[in-house]
């Protein structure tokens, strides 16, 4: 599933635009359609736009000695509409599984404002 694509056509290769403040527009090479794209996170199982954005780390790579780091970082978004997680990438993740991150409960670090 594509991230971006015309709404018209369903293209999404032949894509161009540009980005004035936070307002992205799109125009389409195929059928030249325009449309701005909505810059707020959404979840892809219930719509809801209350996300949380957790920091997760991608492959991990053998560094020094027994020691493992992440060859990159990501941002996964967890919804506290359905609880899902990974929701915003074309493979959410439906609840009951754990929030990311590890934590037991990000309801309560949420209501501690971290």
């Amino acid at each position: 599933m594509p991230i971006v694509a015309c709404p018209v056509c369903g293209e999404d290769d032949d894509l161009s635009g540009g980005r004035d403040g936070e307002v992205i527009t799109i125009i389409c090479g195929v059928c030249d359609a325009v449309w701005e794209r909505d810059t707020v996170p959404t979840c892809r199982l219930c719509g809801s736009t209350d996300l949380q954005g957790v920091l997760t780390s991608t492959l991990p790579e053998h560094g020094r000695g027994d020691q493992w780091a992440p060859s990159g970082i990501r941002v996964t978004y967890f919804c506290w509409g359905c609880t899902g997680h990974d929701v915003t990438s074309s493979d959410p993740k439906p609840p009951p599984n754990p929030p990311p991150g590890a934590h037991e409960d990000l309801r309560t670090l949420r209501q501690r404002g971290t």
